[in-house]
């Protein structure tokens, strides 16, 4: 490998092999990727976006750039949509009693050690530990389910089933128990 990269030569001291060392990692990641690097640029250049990432950067760096963020219960909550039953219904009252227990839940995830994390509740409903730059797809959705005590998922459609329990206490259990018995994915 030192050989092919031009990097191979007699060392006599330490600084030597430091030299070595070095121009071995440049060519390594700079010039061996060189041509990759230069299919990447030529591509953006196709439809004008090079020029628009040089001007704007800012603007791009999200898609760009990976950033590591804590996970909000906020973000999570504006991320999930309610598949609601029609308004005035008597399911529409338990939906909307059970879609207030999911956003308690989030916050006391966020807020309380108990061993869970709200990544682990975004892998169990998508099979995700974070939230794609660009989008999800499909977007995740919250069903509502009367036969079973436990949530549900289906990590290809990106559905969470909450069960309609009547009261926080049993929906905060059984909301935990299923998320910590299914590690990496949901029910199906």
């Amino acid at each position: 490998m030192l050989q092919t990269a031009g990097c191979y030569r007699c060392l006599r001291t330490l600084e030597d092999k430091e030299q070595v060392v070095n121009d071995y990692i440049q060519w390594y990641f700079t010039y061996r990727n060189h041509v990759s690097f230069q299919r990447f640029k030529d591509g953006l250049a196709t439809l004008n976006l090079y020029n628009a990432l040089e001007q704007h950067p800012s603007l791009f760096q999200p898609y760009m750039v990976y950033s590591a963020e804590d996970l909000k219960a906020e973000t999570l909550e504006a991320l999930f949509r309610p598949q609601m039953s029609p308004t005035g219904s008597s399911n529409r009252q338990e939906e909307e009693r059970v879609l207030g227990y999911w956003l308690d839940y989030l916050i006391a995830v966020k807020e309380e050690a108990s061993g869970l994390s709200l990544q682990d509740v975004l892998m169990f409903a998508t099979g995700l530990k974070e939230i794609p730059a660009a989008k999800l797809t499909p977007q995740p959705q919250l069903t509502f389910q009367k036969n079973s005590r436990f949530p549900e998922a289906n990590v290809c459609s990106n559905t969470l089933k909450l069960p309609i329990l009547p009261s926080y206490e049993m929906f905060e259990e059984a909301m935990s128990y299923g998320i910590r018995n299914s590690p990496g994915f949901g029910l199906f």
